[in-house]
């Protein structure tokens, strides 16, 4: 697993072009749980993904949110520092326009955002709203099976 996994649940492919991120922060290496909660389903999402540390020091969590890039976004907002993180404005990909809001905090063993976002499919609006959060809940990863 890499550190953009436990941001890619979090992210719903909405673009986030480079931005020059003034903290620094990594994830440590360890055992982590992703709970992805969307709107109007009852039951959320859990998923358990190791961390190495090699895979922890490719790159910081402000890198993988400053570059993630799908579609062409213009931002009305996109602060990524201090352990928080707000994005907001519009992007564009194969013909759909997407407004988001993302607010999120980060720290070296957790991760968690609340995504909203509303797309034009057939000229009529989809809104969706997402919560995930990411924590290390052990050091170490359990021995494969």
């Amino acid at each position: 697993m890499q550190c953009m996994t436990l941001i890619a649940a979090a992210a719903l492919a909405l673009g986030l072009p480079a931005a020059g991120a003034v903290a620094q922060t990594s994830l440590l290496p360890g055992y982590y749980e992703i709970v992805t909660r969307v709107a109007g389903d009852p039951e959320p999402d859990v998923q358990h993904e190791c961390l190495t540390a090699t895979e922890a020091k490719t790159q910081t969590l402000e890198q993988v949110l400053a570059e993630w890039t799908e579609g062409r976004c213009d931002y009305a907002q996109r602060q990524i520092s201090g352990g928080r993180f707000v994005l907001a404005g519009a992007c564009t990909l194969d013909g759909s326009k997407t407004t988001f809001h993302h607010t999120g905090t980060y720290t070296p063993t957790s991760f968690s955002a609340n995504l909203s976002s509303r797309t034009m499919v057939a000229g009529k609006p989809m809104d969706v709203k997402i919560a995930t959060t990411s924590r290390r809940v052990a050091a170490a990863c359990p021995a494969r099976r």
